[in-house]
């Protein structure tokens, strides 16, 4: 009863004493690492502390008698426990004791990171793969339980699920690695803050802590052709721009070998599809029609394409519109006024090869009408045989009505009024603008009038006077502008007839002029009488006037119209109503500005501004482009919305939209579009060297003969003809043996070699003696030969014990019998071997094994 009282004054734990402070029990400990321990304290009972071995079966008393004990070292690995006993202070009864388990190791953690099974990843896309993961083990050595956290390419630190408390020496976990750009690329995988839960930092070792993976590039699928609308029910045609393919594989082909997949709404089948190479070599032109069901709406074709590597590229979309016909459009009624004409030309929302009917009985695309009328078109699409029509009302505006009258003379000291009439805008021969003028002299005047529907009539009228005396007047000299016209008339002052001589050798009333001279003019009438005059004209130049082309501005954006600069006394009439040379706008509308320079000419000029809402286009050509020396590298700028683009390449002023480039360089690309905006984007190319690839002359070998074979070109990525993806084999058959070395920069080199066998093709035989010592030169003792279809080879010792066997040619005697490294001797081997010919060979002999 005394005992299991006084076990019962113990906690239900022992704590492990650290610093100074009590922490939780730990089990798990590193050889050199000193502990003392506590429990509860009872004042009624005395402590004895044991520590134990459980291998040794020894024990250690340690001389405290109090509830913590004293400091303990391990320095022996294996496994301890340590027992407290309480002690009856007035019996000295022995209690039961309270055990703690510790397991002690030998040297401080460690942890390897394991080779991976996968030595690249597929970079991240927006479609399959879109995380690109990667088993990882690492291997541990220490106190257990321990914990990690790993890093891709320095980014924070990340725990991976379960690792917070790790009782086992190996952990797996996936690592996604994203690589955004879709290009080829390299990540490390590094793992920190490795530790056993005890405390204990795991030795410092980046090597065994890190890794490099390669990511590999992805397709970059494109479509290049198709319509963003069709009718329903009919056959509509795509092209892409995919991986070069191999034109063997067929729709009909197994899907594992073909590179792309096209995926169809339902209701819709792929036809006709093909490839055909292009003239760089390295893509494929995908066409293929699809035939379309009868539902309407708003359709998309998938596509999606892998590389050699199984690596998916992004999906890329092409979106249709589905309609049950096409539609045409003559828009607004319109109105023109009489005697002039209008155009009409219809809108069809989708590409065909359409005919046209129009009620007037012509054929064409669009008319010309000048009468009042419904107007009607019938367009036929002539591939579908459909049809749609459109019809526009186009009404004729009435004329202002302008009459001055009959020709009237003035009598002595008569002053007349003029009456344009009608309402509107007006314009007088001798520069007014009312509706009347009082003329008091004998003159043709005429006047325009602008009625207010918009449309024009004039009228002019001929003032004679009775006190005309026969005079001529080329009025005062003309200051004019280069665009002006100026019409000289020596205004005789009684209407009868005249004839007419100027020194331009003109002989009519009135003479154009352009030229800045002095123009002489002499009139004579039907009676002799002769009169002379003469003016200067001067043309002076017009202000330059230039406010660019149309252009777009988005939103939170404005523009500086600049209407140049004039000169002195220049004056600006804009249409916002400013005047000075430059205005800041940021809304959509025509404007426009009258220049005015000091010599009084005037030049205008109009812009027009369309507002975007937040439509502006950007242009990208990507980071640098790096190709492989004799490879070209497609340039196509990316366009961030749908615009009408144009395009300039610098250098060489090319105008496609896209264009290929096999020399280093920058090359840029100016993109405008409808409205003259334009953005450049420009990119680097870079030439990458290919690597040199020697695998030497062709190989000649005896039988039990080996060659290495060495690709060179360390840190690239190796394919041999055998299937092994490391810089060197070791070859024992006959045969031709190619490898395709692929650098660190993608690009690719290729040799081949062909080994013989002179003795002819069908042989088989080994070398006399190998030295399995591990120094990688003849350490394993293989059966090689030509054209082996099966094989038993049997090693037997001194006794005729057997102690090897193997039928596999991959598969040699490595100089050891169950696990153990046999003795420097001579061996009895035993060879039956079986060729493809269906002859066989049997060998008996002796091969000596040297340590």
């Amino acid at each position: 009863m005394l005992r299991t009282l006084l076990h019962k004054t113990l906690l239900t734990a022992i704590a492990i004493l650290l610093g100074g402070w009590a922490v939780v029990a730990q089990q798990n400990v590193v050889k050199g690492t000193a502990l003392s321990f506590k429990v509860d304290d009872n004042p009624t009972v005395d402590y004895r502390w044991v520590i134990y071995s459980v291998e040794a079966g020894t024990t250690v008393n340690l001389s405290s008698n109090t509830h913590i004990s004293d400091e303990y070292t391990f320095n022996v690995e294996g496994n301890f426990e340590v027992r407290v006993y309480p002690v009856d202070k007035t019996s000295r009864c022995l209690g039961e004791p309270l055990t703690l388990p510790i397991s002690v190791a030998g040297d401080p953690p460690t942890i390897v990171f394991d080779d991976l099974s996968t030595p690249y990843v597929c970079s991240a896309n927006n479609g399959l793969n879109s995380r690109a993961e990667i088993a990882c083990t690492v291997n541990y050595t220490g106190p257990l339980p321990w914990t990690f956290k790993y890093s891709v390419d320095r980014e924070p630190a990340v725990l991976p699920p379960g690792a917070d408390e790790i009782w086992s020496s190996s952990f797996d976990f996936v690592v996604t690695i994203r690589n955004e750009s879709g290009l080829k690329s390299r990540s490390e995988i590094m793992i920190v803050e490795a530790r056993s839960l005890s405390g204990l930092e795991v030795v410092e070792n980046i090597d065994d802590h890190s890794v490099e993976i390669d990511v590999l590039g992805l397709p970059d699928t494109k479509f290049t052709d198709y319509e963003p609308t069709a009718m329903a029910g009919t056959l509509q045609s795509f092209k892409a721009n995919i991986l070069r393919h191999d034109p063997d594989i067929t729709p009909s082909s197994p899907a594992n070998r073909k590179r792309y997949e096209i995926i169809v709404p339902d209701g819709a089948t792929v036809l006709n599809e093909n490839t055909r190479l292009l003239a760089d070599e390295l893509h494929s032109e995908l066409s293929f029609d699809i035939q379309w069901g009868n539902e309407l709406g708003a359709k998309q074709i998938k596509l999606i394409e892998k590389n050699a590597f199984n690596c998916y590229g992004d999906t890329i979309y092409a979106d249709v519109n589905l309609i049950e016909s096409f539609m045409v459009d003559l828009g607004d009624d319109k109105e023109v006024c009489k005697g002039n004409e209008i155009t009409l030309s219809p809108s069809i929302n989708m590409e065909g090869d359409f005919k046209y009917s129009w009620s007037t009985g012509e054929k064409t695309e669009s008319i010309q009408v000048s009468a009042a009328g419904t107007y009607t078109v019938t367009v036929t699409e002539t591939n579908l045989n459909k049809t749609s029509m459109a019809s526009v009302q186009v009404n004729l505006l009435d004329l202002p009505v302008v009459d001055l009258g009959d020709d009237y003379e003035l009598a002595e000291g008569e002053v007349k009024t003029l009456d344009a009439g009608a309402e509107g805008a007006y314009l007088w021969s001798t520069g007014d603008e009312t509706k009347t003028i009082e003329v008091d002299k004998s003159g043709l005047y005429f006047v325009t009038v602008t009625g207010l529907n918009g449309c024009e009539a004039s009228d002019e009228i001929n003032i004679t006077s009775v006190n005309d005396v026969f005079a001529i007047d080329l009025g005062d000299d003309i200051q004019a502008c280069v665009n002006e016209e100026v019409i000289l008339n020596p205004n005789p002052s009684i209407q009868q007839n005249y004839k007419f001589k100027w020194d331009t050798g003109e002989e009519t009333q009135t003479i154009r002029v352009t030229e800045s001279k002095t123009y002489t003019v002499v009139v004579t009438d039907d009676a002799g009488n002769v009169k002379r005059d003469e003016i200067a004209v001067v043309f002076n130049a017009l202000p330059i006037v230039d406010l660019g082309p149309d252009r777009n501005i988005y939103e939170g954006e404005s523009l500086v119209l600049d209407a140049g600069n004039a000169g002195a006394n220049a004056s600006y009439s804009w249409s916002t109503g400013e005047s000075s040379q430059t205005i800041e706008i940021s809304e959509a509308g025509d404007y426009s500005v009258t220049v005015t320079n000091g010599n009084g000419c005037s030049n205008e000029d109009e812009i027009t501004i369309i507002k975007n809402a937040g439509q502006k286009f950007t242009v990208d050509l990507g980071d640098e482009i790096e190709i492989c020396e004799g490879d070209r590298a497609y340039l196509e700028p990316t366009i961030d919305r749908d615009i009408d683009a144009t395009y300039k390449w610098i250098p060489g002023e090319a105008t496609d939209k896209g264009i290929y480039v096999d020399k280093k360089g920058k090359y840029c690309v100016e993109v405008s579009d409808a409205f003259g905006n334009k953005e450049t984007a420009c990119v680097d190319v870079i030439i990458n060297k290919s690597p040199i690839v020697d695998l030497g002359d062709d190989i000649s070998l005896e039988a039990g003969e080996t060659a290495v074979l060495d690709a060179g070109n360390a840190d690239s990525f190796f394919q041999w003809s055998t299937g092994d993806i490391t810089q060197t084999i070791e070859v024992g058959t006959a045969g031709d043996y190619s490898v395709a070395v692929t650098n660190p920069k993608n690009c690719i080199g290729r040799d081949e070699v062909k080994v013989s066998f002179p003795r002819g093709e069908t042989f088989v035989g080994f070398p006399s003696g190998f030295t399995p010592n591990g120094d990688g030169n003849n350490d394993v003792l293989y059966v090689r030969g030509n054209n082996i279809k099966t094989v038993t080879f049997i090693i037997y010792n001194r006794g005729g014990r057997k102690i090897f066997q193997s039928n596999r040619l991959d598969v040699g005697w490595d100089g050891t019998f169950k696990g153990q490294l046999q003795r420097m001797d001579t061996y009895v081997y035993y060879l039956n071997v079986g060729f493809d010919d269906g002859t066989s060979v049997q060998k008996r002999g002796e091969v000596t094994l040297v340590n």
